[in-house]
């Protein structure tokens, strides 16, 4: 039995996310991160070895920030965790996070700023990377 032409042992190349991380025009959320760019970065990341707990994990983050009752001012420095939160993940637990995960985070995180309508639409995005996340 010979593994030559096999894939035996080797990773598949990892492709890159090549559509920018713009989620919002002013405060209105860019509708493809709910719908068409929600599959699509959804795929990369199954694709890239993010599995369906991780994402789960950084979903629950965004819900339990939006379901805490605390002042704007703790609340926004959660959502600026979120970021801290993610590098931490792919640093310490030696994971296979992959990269796109973390820039898609930190970008959302900054684009969210001190918003409270941005936060609740990045729950949707989030919601939606979460929904088209494909099943194994």
């Amino acid at each position: 039995m010979s593994f030559q032409n096999s894939n035996y042992g080797n990773k598949s190349p990892i492709r890159r996310w090549d559509k920018g991380f713009e989620f919002f025009s002013g405060d209105k959320l860019n509708i493809k991160w709910v719908s068409e760019y929600a599959k699509d970065f959804s795929q990369l990341m199954a694709d890239n070895r993010l599995t369906g707990t991780q994402l789960r994990g950084f979903y629950n983050e965004f819900l339990r920030i939006r379901d805490i009752t605390a002042p704007q001012t703790e609340r926004v420095i959660l959502i600026k965790l979120l970021a801290a939160k993610m590098s931490y993940r792919k640093t310490a637990k030696s994971s296979e996070i992959p990269d796109d995960m973390l820039t898609f985070i930190s970008e959302l995180v900054e684009q969210i700023g001190e918003s409270e309508t941005r936060f609740k639409d990045a729950c949707y995005v989030m919601e939606a990377i979460v929904g088209f996340f494909p099943k194994k």
